[in-house]
Parts: C-alpha cells; structure tokens; sequence
C-alpha cells in the first residue's frame, strides 16, 4: 500500500489520518527518499506509540539514523517495552553499554521491567547478565532515589537472586534511604524465595516501626512470605487483618496450606471465598491430588466449566496427572478431545502431561502419537517418552528414541538415564545396561546416583547374574538402601536363592522393619523351598512387630467411575454377577488346562482352599468385572497396587486368549499387555 501511496501522492500531509502521514515519513526515510531526516523525535515518539504506532517501522527508521541521540536510544527502549518486545529491549541497552552511552532514570525504571516481562516469559535470556549490568549503571548513577534502589532488589528478586535483593535492601537502609511499601513487597518476596523466615520477621517488625501503610501488595506479600516458610499461625493473622480481603490474598493462603498438605484448611478458605479465578481451583486441584482425592479434582473442573472460567494449561496438565495415576484412560481422552475444541494453547509442557498420561494409563500406543506430533521436545519429553516404553516393556524402542534424542542434540539428564536403564531391566538388554551405565561420566558427563545403582542391580538380579549382583553392591560409592536390597530379594524370588535373599531380608529388616513387603517376600521363598519351620519364624516376626500384609487392590475404570475390589472382598454393589462371572471363567480356565500355582498363597490352608483364595485375587475380579462391563472391542485396563502374582499372570494371558480380548495390567513396576494368549513381558517381569 504505502509504495503505491509515495508514487501516487508525494506530498505525504494530503492523508486523512495523522497515521497514515507518520507512516508514509517513515517509509520515505526507510527507502533512503529522506536522506537526512530532520528532528526524527516526534517520528519516533510516534512510531513507538502502542496505541496508533508501528514498531516494525520504528525499528527501521531508528537504524537509518546515523548516531542517534541519547534520547532516540531513550525513547526506542521504552517503546519495545511497551510494545511487549521485552527481548529487544534489553539487547539495545547491552548495546548501549557497548556505545558507551548511559540511560536516563525513567528509561532506567523500563528496562527492569522489561527484565521482569522476560522472566514472566520464561525468555531464553542471560536475566542473570542483564543484572550485573544493571548493577553497574547503578554505581554510575550521581543520584539514587528510592525508585532506583527499589528497582534493584525488585530486580534481583524477579530473578531469583533472593540473597542480592536482601543484601541490596540492607544497604540502602544503612545509606539512609527510607523505603517505601513497593519496596517492601519486593524485599519480603526475596526472603520467601529464600526461605529465610527470621529476616522476613525483622523485615515485617521494620515495617511496622516505620509506619509504612499497610497496602493489599503488601499484605499478600507478607502473608506468602510465612507460607512460604511453614508458618501459617502468623500468615492466617495477617490473613485475617486485612479489613478488605482480595482474590490474590485467599489464593496465597489456600495455594500454602495445599502445598504443606493441610487440604482441610485449604477446602474450608476455599469454600468461604466470594470470588474465585483459576488460580483458586489450580490450587485446590493439586491439593486434591496429593491427597489422592482424585473424585474432587474432577469435581472442581466440571464445576468450573459450569461457572465460564477457561482452564489453563497448568489446570490440564494437572487433572492429566490424576488421569495418570488413577488410570484413567476414559478421563484423559475426553481432557484431550476438551483441547482440541476449547483450542488451549499446546506447548511442550502440556504435551508432556498428554503423553504421560496416556502412557500411565496402558496406551503407549497413543502415548507414542503424541510425541511424534509434537513440533518441539525438551529433556522432560524425551524422557517420558523413554520412561513410558520401558514401563510397558518395550526396551529396544525405548533406547531407539534415546540414540534419536542424542542426535538431535538434547542432552540427557539423570532420570533421562534411570529411564533407559529401566528400558534394559524389563526386557532383559543387560550388555546394553551395562553399556549406559559405564558410560555415564563420560558420554554424558552424568555421575551415577543411587538410583541407577538400583536399576543396575535389578537388571543383573532379573538375568540371574547374582556374583555380579554382590560385587556391584560391595563396590557402590554409597551404602545401599531399601530399594536396592528390596530388588535384590525380588530377583531371589524368582530365581530362589535363598542365601542371598536371607542376606536381603536382614538388610531390610533393619532399614524397613514397617515394610510388609520383605516378609512376605522371604515367607514364599521358604514356602517355594518347604523350609516351613523358618517360613513360620518370618510369619511370627511379622504379627510380633504388628507388621500388617497389604491387602491386593485393584481398580478399573468404566464410564468414568473408577471400581476398586480388594482381595476376598464381597462388598461391590454388582458382586453376585461379579461372582457369576469368575465361575464361568475358572469353568473355561480349566477345560484348556488351567492348574493354578498353589504355592502363591502363604497361608497354612489347604489345597482347595489354596485355590479359592487365589481365584479371590483383586487383578481376577478386575478382570471379571471388566469382561461383564466393557464391550469387547475396548480393552480392559486394570491397575494394581502390587507386583502381579504368578498365578494371576497365567490366568490373565489365558484368559486373553479363550475370550479373545486385549487386557493391559499395570502393577508396581510395570506394565502387561495381554494379547491371543501372550504377554508383552514374554515371562520376565
């Protein structure tokens, strides 16, 4: 358009709009029409104004100036801040410094919060760098006022410099300079991000003996500092003086008391409030979560859906969390259909929890189309992508996408490599494991941690190689722990070594004397060996300790509701079918040969009764209860709260096959898909 306008009407002034004028001067000192445009401050002004300026004109008629004036560089700077463009701002200023050339105090005040802007943004800039320059414009400043020295510790807590901020604010007050409440939020926002509850306090007694005016800034600012830092007797004060509480304040103190887990106090604030934006429920969804009250983390989106308030990708992600751990396929979906029609914002971290969650949730499958969909992958989605195909058993894939991560130049992290090693323990790739983990140091500059150690230890335990099992432990950097033992004992399970899974137990009696699952352990194998008087012994240890088996429980979701059934019990509402369905299946069980493994059940009963109690195994009714509900194209997806048994593994793969169905179970460790009589873990889990 404006080409055409130079070429039709040279004499820019004959235009309707003071606009379209400005534009065509500039397109006209641009193209090199004006060759030395005279007094271009207006111009500038103009074009830098957010409201009827052109930034993108600005900047070029900025750099057609040939040794622009201290004010031009003033002026340009303020303008990318107020056209959003944070980044470009603080690249002139470094350029300034190069020119040698010194910002005025207003231009001063921009550029921190263009420095803010940059970090609300999550910018990929040197924040840390853009301090230190500021720091040293500071030294140079002749006069420095309250605003300057608030914009230094304000800066410094924006960036996570918490300890700067509080040493900036303790020299201004020795030079003298009365702070003012801006100030102060700034300062007691440090000492939250710190921590450091004493000088908050000192901080809060200052204020106080300086009659600084209790702003609502500064009111939220104090009441996060003591929750930040556990101290919810003296936030709830300062909580309850306010006279007129606002929505940020209420957020705080709900947002604390999640967080340190008190989710009766965050529920009772949370129900009183007037008003509530998506922070509130963001909140209180991830406190329904760590208390795994996963009924009200849906509850609250339906309700607000129902009340017009538009989720963010945080309020997504996190009820994708609680899809993933309760398994919940059917939920995660209908989350990912609500993406696609209320078109939220995907990103890689929203991303990241899709595929998470529908790895957790049995479908690797489509776990695997949504991380070939994504445009950009950082180390967190590599890594679950990695973590997900291990979890089901799928270990070549798995170090297939960590060689394609590698070339594309992302480099792993630690539980980028507790993935892979996972990757090799559940399917057996133990010169691979080995590989990875002798290489860590130096392929990837990564010292191994306790946790690797423990996937170590598992893959050589899993593959029988005992010697090596003993020898890795002895020649660890650090003591073992729980876990480490706890693998070495589940490998002796299944390969019944009883020497060293006596040496186990004797660790964890000592380290997890609580834990119910070591004396289960060593009861089986002692029963697997018909060493009854010693499994006797670990059954009298346990009921002396007060040590209490944990009961089988097993869930699985059908039309959203999530059914649970724990071993033995009769208590769901739909038992007698369940029951007549568990009949029908042990009758078509045994007419293909079914024998079940006695042995699983440590309890002094007999045969019959062995048998009886195994078929009352929670994964079997899960199954059951499936087979009665689900229609037989839709998989049945069982999840359990501990290892699956043997017998139960039999059964399942049997009865994949005879009712012609696919069933995915995801036990403690791992995941099983169970397809025309197999297993995707071919026998090793």
């Amino acid at each position: 358009m404006i080409p055409n306008a130079i070429t039709r009407f040279p004499q820019f002034p004959v235009f309707k709009t003071l606009k379209q004028c400005t534009q065509v001067h500039a397109y006209m000192i641009i193209t090199g029409l004006i060759l030395n445009p005279q007094n271009p401050k207006k111009l500038l002004l103009f074009l830098t104004d957010p409201d009827h300026g052109n930034l993108h004109y600005a900047r070029l008629v900025f750099r057609r100036i040939s040794n622009p004036s201290l004010f031009l560089w003033n002026t340009f700077i303020k303008g990318c801040y107020k056209n959003h463009a944070a980044r470009e701002a603080i690249d002139l200023y470094r350029e300034m410094r190069r020119s040698n050339m010194s910002l005025d105090m207003h231009t001063f005040q921009f550029l921190f919060k263009a420095c803010a802007r940059a970090v609300a943004e999550r910018e990929g800039m040197e924040i840390h760098g853009l301090m230190d320059d500021a720091l040293r414009v500071f030294d140079e400043m002749p006069d420095k006022n309250v605003v300057s020295w608030a914009s230094m510790v304000a800066g410094y807590a924006q960036c996570g410099r918490g300890q700067e901020a509080v040493r900036f604010f303790s020299e201004m007050i020795l030079v003298g300079v009365k702070p003012d409440s801006v100030l102060f939020v700034s300062v007691l926002s440090a000492c939250a991000l710190l921590g450091n509850l004493r000088m908050g306090k000192l901080v809060h007694g200052f204020l106080e003996r300086e009659g600084i005016e209790m702003t609502n800034n500064l009111a939220v600012a104090l009441i996060n500092l003591y929750t930040k830092c556990g101290d919810f007797v003296a936030s709830r004060q300062a909580f309850d003086r306010m006279p007129q509480k606002v929505l940020a304040a209420w957020n705080v103190m709900v947002d604390g008391y999640c967080k340190f887990g008190d989710i009766r106090s965050a529920s009772l604030l949370f129900e009183q409030m007037a008003e509530r934006d998506i922070l509130s429920y963001n909140s209180m969804i991830i406190g329904y979560m760590q208390s795994n009250q996963l009924d009200k983390v849906f509850s609250l989106f339906e309700e607000i859906k129902a009340f017009g308030l538009k989720p963010d990708k945080f309020t997504i992600a996190s009820l994708l969390t609680a899809c993933a751990n309760s398994g919940s396929v059917q939920r995660g979906k209908s989350l990912h259909a609500y993406i696609e029609e209320h078109s939220i914002e995907r990103d890689i971290f929203l991303d990241t929890a899709l595929l998470d969650m529908y790895a957790k949730c049995g479908r690797i499958d489509q776990a695997l189309h949504v991380f070939q969909g994504m445009r950009e992958k950082d180390v967190m989605a590599w890594t679950a992508m990695i973590s997900g195909l291990a979890m089901h058993g799928h270990g070549r894939p798995a170090l297939d996408i960590f060689s394609k991560m590698q070339s594309s130049g992302i480099k792993p992290n630690d539980i980028t490599l507790i993935g892979v090693l996972s990757a090799c323990s559940h399917t057996g790739l133990v010169k691979k494991g080995k590989y990875h983990f002798n290489q860590m140091p130096f392929l990837y500059n990564l010292t191994p941690k306790i946790e690797h150690y423990g996937c170590m230890v598992d893959l050589l335990g899993r593959a029988g190689l005992f010697k090596e099992v003993e020898e890795l432990i002895e020649t660890m950097p650090m003591k073992p722990n729980g876990v480490i033992w706890g693998s070495v004992l589940g490998a002796c399970r299944v390969h019944n070594h009883v020497s060293l899974a006596e040496k186990a137990a004797n660790h964890l009696l000592v380290l997890e004397p609580e834990k119910d699952a070591v004396y289960v352990l060593l009861y089986n194998i002692y029963a697997s060996g018909a060493r009854w008087v010693d499994a006797i012994n670990v059954r009298k240890i346990m009921e002396e300790r007060g040590v209490q088996k944990i009961a089988g429980l097993s869930s699985i979701t059908v039309d959203g509701t999530v059914h649970e059934f724990v071993a033995g019990d009769r208590s769901h509402p739909q038992f007698e079918e369940l029951e007549a369905e568990m009949r029908a299946m042990a009758i078509k069980l045994r007419e293909v040969g079914y024998a079940p493994k006695v042995l699983q059940v440590a309890l002094d009963i007999d045969e019959e009764e062995k048998e009886g109690a195994l078929f009352g195994h929670s994964e079997k009714m899960a199954v059951a209860f499936g087979l009665i509900r689900l229609s037989p194209d839709e998989p049945i997806i069982v999840m359990k709260n501990l290892r699956v048994c043997e017998d139960c593994h039999l059964v399942i793969k049997l009865v994949a096959g005879i009712y012609e169905r696919e069933i995915i179970v995801r036990d403690r460790t791992r995941f099983h898909h169970f397809r025309d009589g197999n297993c995707s873990c071919m026998g090793y889990w």
